[in-house]
């Protein structure tokens, strides 16, 4: 079900609206005012702007009473305190996602959904009064951007719906369908990303399909065009004139891996921007914090979910292979308090590394663009100066690594002039590198949304790419170690759709 504002009228924004789900191609429900009326009470008004705002005497006790209980989801932060047996502190027990100020009670914008579903069984209609910025200024004629049908199919229902979010697989072309929205609706856009790297991706995007320069708000630039790209970590030190009054210029939002909304920098920055049209891009929706009902509370509900299995099957993905190999490395683990340590000494085990660099060298000299995962920078340096040395083209890829130097690397790697880049989690998200086609995972971690990206490293096609192989280094000897892998091992057998997707070596 697509939620939207489709009954907003252009004659002055106010218009009584229907409380059931308003669904693309759906037919119209009874009009609310009916039950409003049969009940003898006014229609609840609700301005619509980055926000939804009600007025506070307007508002039933119960009304309210459920809106906030829809609205209020178990604070991870809390529920981490109390499992790990420490004390809470001031840290609240739930997070509320109501909030009142004065006489305006505020919800998010996507939660319309909420409030029609809480003012339905209350027998309460809704009258919008819509002032979402929509700028007079048009975009350019642009060339016609070429999408797949399910990425047309999400263009057509943001238009209609005005918001939601796309989930699509990595390689799908999330940021394809974005460009094209953008030549669609032709207004001022803001893409919003979380790194420097991800914002340099989009500008090579919006530059090769629609022609057009966009503006860069970070690394300390402030260049804003009619299409601008956004560091969210730039703008949220911004006070609060200076953002709304940046935020008030775009008529279309588009936040990349939009799972980050859960962070209150991001779902801050989302909330102010009163941007007509929302569109959220993941491959990783479901959270494993609890905090998954947030995509839909601030972007609205799916406008497209795609699965991995369905482009396969189109021929638009590459399927990957999954190898393990176990390594000898030993650590007497007994708590939480051993991780770290843990941890430096895995990176500082001499024969686990040789393993890995045999491993990596190996796929090198095959031809392969290898890209090896690690969670630590000296560790990524370690690897590279040691590929290096050996005449294997090589680089460490991460934050300390200068931003015009990063983008030289990948630029090297997608000419094929650089072999292994070896990175942090810098990589996990966004890496647009089509040409790769090995994968190694040579650090612990069990978290399902990373490791989805990283087996989607592997998945989008390339005229050069053979064959796609993840690699993935099992500690057996430690308990902890082994049952992290083997939730990994679960999550690629999902993403698969296999029984087992892993070959031990």
């Amino acid at each position: 079900m697509v939620e939207d504002f489709s009954e907003m009228r252009g004659d002055g924004g106010r218009v009584v609206s229907r409380t059931q789900d308003s669904s693309v191609g759906a037919a119209p429900s009874a009009p609310a005012r009916n039950a409003g009326t049969a009940t003898g009470l006014r229609p609840l008004r609700v301005r619509v702007d980055s926000g939804l705002s009600l007025s506070a005497s307007e508002v039933p006790p119960k009304v309210l009473e459920g809106l906030l209980s829809a609205l209020s989801l178990p604070n991870p932060a809390y529920w981490k305190l109390v499992r790990l047996k420490k004390r809470p502190g001031d840290e609240p027990q739930s997070l509320y996602f109501l909030k009142q100020l004065g006489r305006e009670i505020r919800l998010p914008r996507g939660a319309i959904h909420v409030l029609r579903k809480v003012t339905q069984e209350a027998g309460l209609a809704l009258a919008f009064e819509d002032v979402r910025a929509l700028p007079v200024e048009r975009l350019p004629s642009m060339p016609t951007v070429p999408l797949r049908d399910y990425q047309a199919d999400a263009v057509e229902r943001l238009v209609k719906a005005t918001q939601g979010t796309a989930v699509l697989p990595c390689g799908a072309g999330k940021s394809v369908l974005a460009v094209g929205a953008m030549a669609r609706l032709r207004t001022p856009t803001l893409v919003l990303v979380h790194t420097v790297d991800l914002a340099e991706q989009w500008r090579e995007h919006i530059r090769a399909h629609l022609g057009l320069e966009a503006g860069l708000v970070g690394a300390g630039e402030e260049a804003v065009r009619a299409v601008t790209v956004a560091v969210v970590q730039s703008i949220t030190r911004w006070k609060d004139a200076k953002l709304d009054a940046f935020l008030s210029r775009f008529g279309l939002l588009v936040l990349d891996e939009a799972h980050h909304i859960a962070a209150s920098a991001f779902h801050r920055i989302v909330d102010r921007c009163p941007a007509r049209y929302r569109l959220g891009l993941t491959a990783t929706p479901e959270r494993e914090d609890g905090l998954t009902p947030l995509l839909r509370f601030f972007l609205g509900a799916p406008l497209a979910v795609v699965k991995h299995g369905d482009l396969v099957a189109r021929g638009v993905l590459v399927v990957p292979e999954v190898r393990v190999v176990e390594t000898a490395f030993e650590y007497p683990y007994v708590g939480s308090a051993d991780y770290a340590p843990m941890l430096g000494a895995l990176v500082e085990d001499k024969a686990r590394n040789d393993l890995v660099l045999g491993a990596v060298a190996r796929e090198a000299w095959a031809g392969h663009l290898c890209l090896v995962l690690t969670g630590r920078v000296d560790h990524c340096e370690l690897l590279a100066q040691r590929l290096s040395a050996t005449g294997i083209p090589a680089a460490a890829l991460t934050s300390a690594v200068p931003r015009e130097e990063r983008k030289a690397l990948l630029d090297k790697a997608r000419a094929g002039r650089v072999r292994v880049l070896v990175a942090t989690s810098l990589a996990d998200e966004g890496l647009d590198l089509p040409r790769l086609s090995r994968v190694f995972v040579t650090y612990p971690g069990r978290a399902k949304g990373r490791t989805v990206q990283r087996l989607g490293r592997l998945m989008r096609p390339h005229p050069e790419k053979k064959s796609a192989v993840l690699i993935d280094f099992l500690d057996r000897k430690v308990p902890l170690l082994r049952r992290h892998h083997v939730k990994r091992r679960e999550q690629y057998a999902t993403v698969l759709g296999v029984a087992s997707a892993a070959n031990a070596h």
